[in-house]
């Protein structure tokens, strides 16, 4: 069943409806004027033929004694009737047009008034019949075999007239691959430059507008870092002063702890800058499990400093594409951190790899007390009870991978307590397109 939605399929059909309406129009207005043509031409012909035998003849008896009826009537299927009576009924004064016995008959009645003498003549035209009867067959079939030339042709020419929107499209929506390079509108069509125009506009506001937001967080985070990096060495300074369980001590130094909740919200938003910077980063083809790799030894050498296992497997050994390596670490990083971080001391984090139908997915998976799964852990300042960060770690994974067009996930352990972070790459997109 066709789309209704499609405007590939709705060309198509509406192209190959007017086509197919204009052909068979012409077709009956040619075939109605041949049948008539061939009508008149038999109707001309009696005509002449009477006329001839109303000037040589004046009864029935002269036209048979000089004519031989039955060769007349076998080359020209002609019958003539000379007679001084008519039955107006069978044969009016005019041409008539009967089926007898099966065959098909036109006649025609003339009253000659000085004579007193009808002339009737009568011809066959069982084989003009046939041959109108053939012509609307052949027309018949000839619409038949050109509607569906049509319908084909108009498949054809509607997927030729969308080409150039379908790699616009294309184009536009592997931005994130391609960064926010403009579109050259010099290989269009005339009718598609606007367009491209349009969306190249469209694409210096967007990456404008990205450029001012980066600069204004990084602008905004350095010079709130500079007075907070003051505050909190006078306050250090002043604590200095104070004894260890005097109220003016814990007030400075619940002025520190806040002091470096600040810092650390300052910290994501310079990353949340330098992250909308990676969004311009050029793409590069590596092999994913090998830079993995490479970054699990430095984190197994991490996680043992901080009294926990971590282990790494990869079922493949290469998974090569095209991938933004500043954007996918910044989520690989997050993810093993954060599960350092809520893991219990002595106790197992694990990464594997693994492909199914649809994506190449990657698992991090912690020992600890999981996460819950009521709250959106995705959005801006949402954290667990633990955390001592800002709740923007995650806000900002969130964001490479839209950036990426990758897909991320936090789930609990079905098996034993903990959590379970997925990264999945669509194979549709990343490995088949390469």
């Amino acid at each position: 069943m066709l789309s209704k939605r499609s405007l590939r399929e709705r060309l198509s059909i509406e192209l190959a409806i007017s086509m197919a309406s204009m052909l068979i129009i012409i077709t009956l207005i040619f075939s109605l004027y041949f049948s008539t043509m061939i009508k008149d031409n038999v109707k001309k012909n009696m005509g002449y033929h009477l006329d001839y035998v109303k000037t040589h003849f004046d009864n029935q008896k002269d036209y048979e004694k000089e004519t031989n009826i039955v060769l007349v009537k076998a080359l020209s299927h002609y019958e003539i009737v000379i007679s001084s009576t008519n039955n107006s009924t069978e044969h009016p004064l005019t041409f008539k047009a009967y089926n007898l016995n099966n065959h098909e008959y036109l006649t025609l009645t003339e009253y000659i008034k000085d004579k007193t003498i009808y002339y009737t003549i009568t011809r066959n035209i069982d084989d003009e019949y046939k041959l109108i009867a053939s012509i609307y067959w052949s027309m018949l079939i000839l619409i038949i075999l050109v509607i569906s030339f049509i319908f084909f042709y108009s498949r054809y020419l509607s997927t030729k007239l969308m080409n150039p929107l379908k790699k616009l499209t294309e184009r536009f929506s592997d931005m994130h691959e391609n960064l926010l390079h403009r579109i050259e509108t010099k290989e269009l069509p005339i009718e598609f430059v606007h367009l491209a125009e349009s969306i190249n506009l469209l694409i210096t506001k967007v990456s404008t507008s990205i450029n001012y937001r980066k600069e204004l967080y990084i602008g905004t985070a350095h010079e709130l870092k500079t007075p907070l990096a003051v505050m909190r060495l006078k306050n250090q300074i002043t604590l200095m002063k104070y004894k260890k369980h005097d109220k003016i001590r814990e007030t400075l130094e619940q002025n520190i702890t806040s002091i470096d909740t600040l810092n650390a919200m300052i910290h994501n938003l310079l990353e949340y800058g330098r992250a909308e910077g990676a969004q311009f980063e050029q793409p590069q083809r590596l092999n994913l499990i090998k830079l993995m790799a490479s970054k699990c030894e430095e984190y197994e050498l991490l996680a043992h400093s901080q009294e926990r296992d971590f282990i790494y497997h990869f079922d493949i050994p290469h998974f090569r594409i095209n991938v933004q390596q500043l954007l996918f670490m910044q989520i690989f990083q997050n993810f093993i951190q954060n599960a350092l971080k809520f893991t219990p001391k002595n106790s197992l984090v694990s990464l594997d790899t693994r492909m199914d139908s649809d994506h190449f997915i990657i698992e991090i998976t912690d020992e600890g007390e999981g996460i819950d799964e009521s709250k959106d852990l995705f959005a801006p300042f949402q954290r667990s009870l633990e955390s001592t960060g800002a709740g923007l770690g995650l806000f900002l994974v969130q964001n490479a991978a839209e950036s990426m067009g990758i897909t991320v996930e936090l789930k609990n352990r079905q098996d034993n307590p903990g959590a379970i972070a997925s990264i999945l790459f669509p194979l549709n997109r990343f490995l088949l397109k390469d």
